[in-house]
């Protein structure tokens, strides 16, 4: 139906109906005007606008609501009551700012639900599927229980609280578009989120970091713990705790391992900056010994390689490439830290091969041994350790050093270490241990000990030892401390203490083919034999050799195999020169001589025989030297008052200049300063000497047979004192190991090189058990050459340094120290000890499967022979002792229970006992032909008080110093009494003589004649004459002499007289010489009585008489006068003596006044005068005008004779006048003046 328009004022017209409806052709168009609503081909409409069918139009607004086919729109939301909702067809687009369906709003780009927490859900119809043909974000969750195939990228998730649920299972691989890229999860130890577990086939991947990887119940992602892993195809920026993820240096591996932590490093070569600090308590293990090597840079090859702290370990590894910087001490394989501590365990070095070479290799020398700065194996120094720490200290367990030309191991400060199965090749040193100067912790002391202390030792005080002089000081400091047990410590390393033991005994030269001998020795296990052509021992000057005016003593045993007929010098202390004063013994022809200053002092005739031994001693006490023999003196005694110098050679066995050689054997050579130790007869010595405190010297000569090692024996008694007032007599702990190294070493070796072990000083000490020390002293060499092996290198000690060692060297020898020595190819044993102990509870028994011999602690059996004790028996049969030599030598004593029956010679050089009780008997069918001398003087006796010999037949008997020849008894020794004794209360009657004690009686007179006409008395004490009264004088005979108790003085008979023998005296007593004027007085004057009046006396400076004449001349008071009248009185003196009168001196006809400058006057008195009497003249003093005596010296009437002038010349008080002269009254010269003057005046 066609539809025409309708005016504006029709249509307002037809449309105002009122409330009735209007309907166009029914449902075309209807206004249902009650309602406000339009239909369109609906009437009844139920909205506004209600169309049923098509509307186009570009524009639909529906302010409230619209429903267009069951799709309503009101406000923003569309809706529609049927089950499904179709906008547009599947080509077209729907353009909306929001699209809200059921729960589901579509805004912008966004599709959500209403309800919270509410799903959206794409679900496809039957097998159809959602698709999505762009990009698409998904902010919430997405649920599918289809498939969903996305064509493009997918982004599940804006944030990590989103989630995807996989309840299906994936069929299908899951790739990433980029290599290397992504990840499945993220760092937990950030912060992410891991996967729990994930189970796969196969895995591969390069690389997987993750907690929990488990492969057949293997955690694959479990790491070690504490342990850090490098590998040559590691990185530095990983972890390195797990094998997946090692460092690629040890360096970074160190830097990050802390205490605890074990470096575990794979099989490569490293190439390391040196040096490597090992943290403390840090483990560095390698793979195993030859597949980890570890290098230097080149920077770096001079630096040290491992430098150790407390509790680390290094252990499976190669060291290698570096080299030795002698200026800076560096270059070593080892060396502690700086602040080395200890605080539980020392570090500990295990399956390590240090492998160093010289910079310069040749052909000859490969490995660079010449060149000396090939890397050093360890320098251990315990002055680096810090004060706290435990020891300073470190184990070395199975490591090799090669080391071409330098040390292997350096050892010092107080440093221990344990060595077990180590190895040293090429080596200088193998181990070099030395004392330093710091000591251990850079603060070492000196610990000791002394013994026989009196008073206590005290913190702060002095400590001084002295040598044996008591002067000199060998070692003083300050006691630091002092512990309970009373060991004490000095501070620092002060040398010069040591204990009695190990002061060093003096070196001995053996010179010549000296040597020791163990065929001829009188004690121990050997003596010293010289041959007298250049053999004697030595030892240089020395000052306990140097007597001064001191005692000594100088003692030896001497065995001369025949008498010499020259001088041989036994021992001699001379310096230089035949005169020097020194000791020296000798002998010559069986005499013994002490010589010194150039001359015999002591001669003893026929001191010495040959094969026999006999004890030599010489002995200064006071100013008394003595020799003895066999312990008797010999010669006599010689006043010595020679100073024997400060410092002396010893030459034992020739001269001082090797002249004079002695052949034979010397044992037990002691040398005693400062006492004399014997004074008087003596026992000899029966047993070994020994050192007593003030022995200087001991030889005891005991050795191996040729050896020429010659030790001092010494002992002394130490000289310690403290300033607090106590001393102590020896030093029993001299400990220097704060400053030296303590070595235990097991089962090692040090092959080639120069040395072996080598230690040096006191503070060293090194047990080396098991050590094989090969080709020492072969250097490079490693063509195994026996001959050139320096055996004496093996093991060196000096200065008091100690190592105690059991050896095999090259040849399998085995050595105990210096003690004990088996010779691996011969099978010889050598013991260079006099003491030799095995212990074996069973005992020995050796065999060579037929004849045993058998050794216990009780017995030695060997075929049919058991020695037991001191006794060989025969356990079958008879005892029979064969020498190859036809000789059997039995050097001690000899004691046989039974018979001795024997073919040959029998020749005793020691005692020999015979018989054991009274009724053996010997019997002597041969003749003797040698002298027979006792043992000991004055020991034994011929006979016995019951048995005694029938008669003795001799030309000529000596006892003692008797000597019985013909019809002589005399005394052998010089100026010696000859003495006859009788016993108990016999006396000695020799002819009518009685010889009782001290008193001689006879029942006649006894005559005492003397053929040289007297009898002489010698004694400083008295002879005592009889006595008696004066009645009773025995029968008169002339020469009688007694004392007369009554008259109390000594009487003579003068053949008619009995004259008084007191002094000079007369008959009746008045005329005497007395030299008392009482008995008693003591005056000191003899008196010259004369007729009872003393008529003169003298005492010690005078001689008093009234008048005294001697032959013609009488003194009297004060006058000398002669006797005989007209003789003249003369005074002469002897030779050119002069005669003395006050001043004056009288000489032959000459009289001098002895004062000089003085005048010799000639004075009268009266009107006396001086007269010269003679026809000739009197000369007085001459001179010339210069020799006039000075003005002081003149005087008035002085003359004289001028001989310038030619006059004679008097002194008138101002000036010298002529007297005389050729002229007369004038001279000759006065006379020319004169007549000069006269004609110039007369004209």
């Amino acid at each position: 139906m066609a539809v025409g328009r309708i005016s504006g004022p029709l249509l307002k017209q037809n449309l105002l109906r009122e409330g009735v409806d209007l309907a166009f052709e029914t449902d075309l168009l209807y206004l249902d005007v009650n309602n406000n609503r339009i239909g369109i081909n609906k009437t009844n409409p139920q909205f506004d606008l209600d169309v049923n069918g098509i509307v186009r139009t570009p524009t639909v607004e529906a302010t409230t609501f619209a429903d267009i086919s069951g799709v309503q729109f009101s406000g923003d939301t569309i809706s529609t009551t049927n089950s499904t909702l179709t906008i547009g067809t599947g080509d077209n687009v729907v353009y909306q700012n929001r699209l809200e369906i059921d729960d589901i709003n579509l805004e912008n780009n966004v599709i959500s639900t209403d309800n919270t927490n509410a799903n959206i859900e794409f679900r496809p119809n039957g097998t159809g599927s959602v698709e999505v043909h762009s990009d698409m974000n998904v902010t919430g969750n997405i649920f599918a229980t289809g498939n969903i195939t996305a064509d493009g990228e997918i982004t599940i998730g804006d944030a990590d609280t989103d989630f995807i649920t996989f309840n299906a299972e994936v069929n299908s691989n899951i790739i990433p578009d980029v290599d290397n890229t992504y990840s499945l999860g993220t760092d937990p130890d950030s912060g992410g989120k891991q996967w729990g577990d994930v189970y796969v086939q196969n895995f591969f991947a390069g690389t997987i970091d993750t907690t929990g990887l488990i492969v057949d119940g293997v955690d694959l992602n479990l790491r070690p713990g504490n342990t850090f892993f490098v590998a040559e195809n590691g990185n530095d920026a990983s972890t390195g705790d797990h094998p997946q993820a090692p460092f690629a240096s040890l360096t970074q591996a160190l830097t990050t391992a802390t205490a605890g932590d074990t470096v575990y490093i794979m099989p490569g070569v490293y190439t390391e900056v040196f040096p490597l600090t090992i943290p403390t308590g840090v483990n560095v293990h390698g793979h195993s010994l030859r597949s980890v090597t570890i290098q230097p840079t080149a920077g770096t090859v001079t630096n040290d390689a491992f430098i150790l702290n407390g509790e680390t370990t290094v252990e499976e590894l190669t060291i290698t490439g570096f080299n030795f910087d002698a200026g800076n001490n560096t270059g070593y394989a080892f060396k502690f830290n700086s602040t080395f501590q200890v605080n539980s365990r020392s570090p500990y070095i295990r399956n390590v091969s240090v492998i160093t070479t010289g910079t310069t290799t040749t052909a000859e020398d490969p490995r660079g041994f010449n060149t000396g700065d090939a890397g050093k194996g360890a320098y251990l120094d315990g002055s680096v350790a810090t004060p706290a720490s435990k020891e300073a200290a470190c184990l070395f367990h199975a490591v090799t050093f090669i080391t071409p030309g330098v040390d292997a191991v350096t050892l010092t400060n107080g440093v221990r270490i344990e060595w077990l199965n180590c190895f040293t090749y090429f080596a200088n040193r193998g181990v070099y241990c030395v004392d330093g100067i710091n000591g251990k912790a850079s603060v070492g002391k000196t610990a000791l000990r002394v013994s026989d202390l009196t008073g206590t030792i005290t913190q702060g005080e002095t400590v001084t030892y002295y040598d044996t002089d008591g002067t000199t000081v060998l070692a003083t400091s300050t006691v630091e401390s002092v512990d309970t047990d009373s060991k004490f410590y000095v501070s620092g390393k002060v040398t010069g203490f040591e204990t009695a033991e190990e002061r060093p005994g003096k070196q001995v030269t053996a010179n010549g083919d000296a040597q020791l001998d163990t065929a001829i020795k009188k004690f121990g296990t050997a003596s010293l034999q010289v041959d007298g052509t250049g053999d004697y021992a030595s030892i240089q000057p020395q000052n306990d050799f140097g007597f001064g005016t001191g005692d000594f003593t100088i003692e030896t045993w001497i065995y001369l195999p025949s008498t010499p007929a020259s001088n041989n010098v036994l021992i001699d202390l001379r310096a230089a020169l035949d005169s020097d004063i020194a000791p020296m013994i000798k002998t010559s022809n069986g005499s013994l001589y002490y010589f010194t200053d150039n001359a015999n002092k002591i001669t003893a005739a026929g001191a010495i025989s040959a094969t026999t031994w006999h004890h030599i001693a010489l002995t200064r006490s006071g100013t008394d030297t003595k020799l003895f023999v066999d312990g008797t003196q010999v010669g006599t005694t010689y006043t010595d008052n020679n100073d024997y110098g400060t410092a002396k050679p010893l030459v034992i066995g020739a001269a001082h200049d090797a002249a004079d050689a002695t052949t034979g054997h010397f044992d037990d050579v002691r040398i005693v300063k400062g006492t004399a130790i014997y004074t008087a007869n003596f026992t000899a010595p029966t047993v070994n000497l020994y050192a007593t405190p003030t022995t200087v010297l001991l030889l005891r000569f005991n050795g191996v047979d040729e050896s020429t090692t010659f030790e001092d024996e010494v002992i002394y008694a130490q000289d310690i004192r403290f300033s607090g007032g106590a001393t102590a007599t020896r030093i029993t702990l001299a400990d220097y190991t704060d400053f030296g190294a303590e070595v235990r070493m097991i089962g090692s070796a040090c092959v080639y090189g120069n040395y072996g072990i080598w230690g040096d000083g006191p503070g060293v000490i090194v047990y080396a058990i098991g050590q094989n020390l090969a080709y020492i002293g072969n250097g490079k060499e490693v063509t195994n050459d026996a001959t050139t092996v320096i055996q004496a290198n093996e093991v060196v000690e000096l200065n008091n340094a100690k190592v105690r060692y059991n050896s095999v060297d090259h040849k399998g020898d085995f050595r105990v120290g210096d003690l004990f020595y088996v010779n691996q190819e011969t099978g010889v044993i050598t013991f260079t000890s006099s003491n030799f102990n095995v212990s074996a509870g069973q005992g020995l028994t050796f065999t060579d499967g037929g004849n045993t011999t058998f050794v216990d602690g009780n017995r030695i059996d060997t075929g049919n022979l058991r020695l037991s004790g001191n006794t060989l028996e025969s356990l079958s049969g008879d005892v029979n002792v064969t020498a190859a030599s036809d000789e059997i030598n039995l050097n001690n004593n000899v004691s046989i229970t039974g018979n001795l029956d024997v073919t040959g010679n029998v020749t005793i050089g020691g005692d020999i006992t015979i018989g054991d009780e009274a009724s053996d008997a010997i019997e002597f069918i041969a003749g003797i032909n040698s002298d027979i001398v006792p043992a000991q003087n004055s020991t034994y006796s011929l006979g016995t008080p019951s048995k005694t010999w029938k008669n003795i037949w001799a030309n000529q008997a000596e006892i003692d110093d008797i000597r019985i020849t013909q019809n002589y008894i005399t005394t052998t020794a010089t100026n010696a009494n000859l003495e006859l004794r009788s016993s108990g209360t016999g006396s000695i009657v020799i002819d009518n003589l009685t010889i009782d004690d001290v008193t001689v009686s006879s029942t006649t007179d006894i005559n005492l004649a003397a053929a040289s006409g007297y009898v002489r008395i010698q004694t400083t004490g008295a002879v005592k004459l009889p006595t008696g009264t004066t009645a009773e004088r025995p029968a008169v005979e002339p020469g009688i002499v007694r004392f007369n108790t009554q008259l109390n003085r000594f009487e003579g008979y003068d053949g008619s007289d009995w004259i008084q023998l007191n002094g000079v005296i007369d008959l009746d007593g008045d005329t005497q010489i007395t030299a008392e004027q009482t008995q008693g007085a003591n005056d000191n004057i003899i008196r010259f009585d004369i007729a009872g009046t003393t008529v003169a006396n003298l005492n010690g400076t005078r001689l008093a008489v009234p008048r005294l004449t001697v032959d013609d001349i009488e003194i009297d008071t004060n006058v000398i006068t002669t006797v005989t009248t007209d003789t003249d009185l003369e005074l002469k003196a002897q030779g050119t003596g002069s005669v003395l009168l006050e001043n004056f001196a009288f000489d032959d006809n000459k009289i001098t006044n002895t004062v000089i400058d003085s005048i010799t006057e000639f004075v009268s008195t009266g009107d006396g005068y001086v007269k010269i009497d003679g026809t000739n003249g009197v000369v007085i003093p001459v001179g010339t005008n210069l020799n006039r005596p000075a003005p002081a010296f003149t005087e008035v009437g002085m003359l004289r004779f001028n001989t310038s002038d030619g006059r004679v010349e008097a002194y008138d008080g101002l000036q010298w006048g002529s007297v005389a002269g050729q002229t007369g009254a004038i001279t000759t010269i006065d006379a020319g003046f004169l007549a000069v003057e006269t004609v110039l005046y007369l004209g």
